[in-house]
């Protein structure tokens, strides 16, 4: 399932080649936040992840699998209500097959997750 425009939007995207920031706006009226946690919403790692990837996939024109996690680190609770706009920072790399990532979800504050992993291009999907 893609989580762009339910469980969050991008509003802005920079940066070169396969280098990219992107800012994106949380969307607290999500179901993924109803259900995790009613009235305390927080971001959930596998979503993060997910998020990361769909950024990644835009980044590359590539739809991608996860093929490896080499790191991941959630280092602060995220929630749509504390921190409503995060950065993505992404930085790919080209290997055999797809891509080495390393990303990070971060706003002024703190760094929410850490990433790195590679991601395969997905022949079969359309």
């Amino acid at each position: 399932m893609l989580l762009e425009n339910k469980y969050y939007k991008i509003v802005d995207r920079c940066g070169e080649g396969l280098n990219a920031v992107f800012r994106i706006v949380l969307l607290p009226d999500c179901d993924v936040y109803r259900g995790h946690f009613p009235g305390n919403p927080v971001c959930p790692g596998v979503c993060n992840i997910q998020t990361i990837k769909e950024c990644v996939m835009q980044l590359t024109e590539e739809k991608l699998l996860i093929g490896t996690i080499k790191q991941c680190r959630m280092t602060a609770v995220a929630s749509p209500v504390v921190c409503p706009e995060v950065n993505v920072t992404i930085t790919v790399l080209p290997i055999d097959r797809g891509f080495t990532v390393t990303a990070a979800i971060t706003d002024t504050e703190r760094t929410y997750m850490e990433y790195k992993g590679d991601m395969i291009v997905d022949s079969i999907l359309p």
